[in-house]
């Protein structure tokens, strides 16, 4: 229970940062993961909504590379403060460096890796290169399944191009993720999560075991 409540306060802290005030045009996606993988060869298709400062409608293929490394593709549609709909991609992949359960197990699971995201919303498109650090901790329901709160931090390269000056602009950037991930059972499970980073809001996302 010691370390659920160190997690999710954790979380709390990370979040409360959102009085910090950085210019960014954000993601698109949201980060929608614990820091658990899948395992090799096993795989699993998502859809999110995304209800921020921009509103998304996604889908992604996550698949695990090995036992320890999963890597997704994501595409959607991004609609920026009312302009015209448009489509977005994405990639990340993930390292699962610390688990709750088995070798060099941890307080809680750990993952890091990297990212990349481009989409055009017609005054400007945005390209965004970064690495992203996530931890979580999986809490087994007596009812089955597991409650699994997480939080995630991004560092990252973010360049607009602005369509109407001709200009271009590039600055290192930072975002925020804090949810929790339902896992049903063991073909499907939902998303809840904050976003701080630009992008500002609610992202619900819901997946489905593939393979």
């Amino acid at each position: 229970m010691k370390k659920v409540l160190v997690v999710v306060g954790s979380i709390l802290l990370l979040t409360s940062v959102s009085g910090f005030g950085f210019e960014a045009a954000g993601s698109a996606f949201g980060g929608l993961s614990t820091a658990s993988t899948l395992g090799m060869g096993t795989g699993n298709f998502g859809l999110a909504v995304g209800l921020a400062d921009a509103t998304s409608f996604s889908g992604y293929f996550n698949y695990g590379l090995s036992a320890h490394t999963d890597g997704r593709i994501k595409i959607g549609l991004i609609d920026y403060d009312g302009a015209d709909t448009e489509l977005a991609l994405g990639a990340d992949f993930k390292y699962q460096i610390v688990s709750v359960d088995g070798a060099g197990s941890g307080p809680f699971d750990m993952a890091v890796g990297g990212f990349g995201e481009y989409y055009d919303v017609g005054p400007f498109s945005v390209v965004q290169l970064g690495g992203h650090y996530t931890g979580s901790y999986p809490v087994r329901l007596k009812s089955g399944g597991t409650l699994t709160p997480y939080g995630r931090f991004n560092v990252r390269v973010e360049v607009v191009d602005y369509d109407v000056f001709d200009e271009s602009d590039s600055n290192l950037e930072i975002g925020l993720n804090a949810g929790v991930h339902w896992q049903v059972n063991r073909n499907i499970g939902f998303f809840g999560e904050f976003q701080i980073d630009g992008n500002d809001g609610l992202f619900l996302g819901i997946e489905f075991g593939a393979l």
